[in-house]
């Protein structure tokens, strides 16, 4: 094979994440899932990370045979730092490393501002931002030790944007002020991180989506919110889960090699108005 072949060989496969173990957090999740089958989809060892066993199960019953494979999951509160450890600990055993760490379990709570304690405003940091915190730090010795690797955190466009709360109005289902507060603090852990390592070999990145509205139970309907949503967005559509896979494969493979400290936007434009 001559010079020319080589190059094109490594430029056809930047994208590929054939060997690679990655983890994901809240991985059966409405993002969660494409992330998890993206990653699988191109190569990977997908460590699968999910509250509630029957979630993980029936996550990978319902993948095609070949994704099954790629595989893997534990049951785990990632918000339990000593339980995240022993998963970490777990896959470096049997694995060897850890090349790839998605950052995306989040726990939802929707207090109204003026009803918010303070220990509810610090179990929600708990469960939105602390994690992002303690399971970057459990899995980063490996990444430092191999000089090599990737830690993708999902933000949100509420971590940079202000949010309307004009869309949301009757719905209930309005972003609480300290999911807006964890997500601006996941930038700036990614950002901080980013700099720490950047020529130690790992790369720190986030992705923020925009509008990936979903149905949730005992929430009344109204029609014309994913009407206004669409409206405002540039490119005249919602958010669908796997609209997140390329930003992921990208950021977790070779192709983003010297990418990092960066706020990857898949918002159909949405913040760009």
């Amino acid at each position: 094979m001559d010079e020319k072949d080589t190059g094109f060989k490594k430029i056809n496969n930047l994208f590929s994440l054939e060997n690679k173990v990655s983890i994901v957090t809240g991985a059966y999740g409405h993002l969660g899932s494409s992330i998890s089958k993206g990653l699988a989809a191109f190569g990977s060892k997908v460590i699968l990370i999910g509250r509630k066993e029957e979630k993980l199960k029936e996550f990978v019953q319902n993948t095609p045979t070949l994704m099954k494979k790629r595989f893997e999951y534990y049951t785990c509160d990632v918000t339990k730092k000593d339980d995240f450890q022993k998963v970490v600990e777990n896959v470096f055993e049997k694995h060897g490393k850890i090349d790839v760490l998605v950052n995306n379990a989040y726990g939802k709570q929707n207090e109204k501002f003026s009803e918010l304690t303070k220990n509810q405003w610090n179990q929600a940091l708990e469960h939105t931002l602390t994690h992002y915190f303690t399971c970057t730090q459990l899995v980063s010795p490996i990444m430092l030790k191999a000089k090599s690797g990737s830690i993708i955190n999902i933000a949100s466009i509420y971590g940079f944007l202000g949010t309307d709360h004009r869309i949301f109005l009757d719905l209930r289902n309005n972003p609480p002020v300290h999911y807006a507060v964890s997500k601006g603090g996941v930038l700036q852990l990614t950002k901080y991180l980013a700099t720490l390592w950047a020529d130690k070999g790992v790369k720190v990145n986030a992705i923020s989506p925009g509008y990936f509205p979903k149905k949730k139970p005992n929430i009344p309907e109204r029609p014309d919110y994913i009407e206004e949503i669409i409206r405002r967005t540039p490119m005249k559509r919602i958010g669908k889960p796997e609209d997140l896979m390329g930003s992921v494969i990208y950021l977790a493979s070779d192709s983003s090699s010297f990418v990092t400290g960066q706020n990857l936007i898949v918002d159909g434009g949405w913040s760009v108005w």
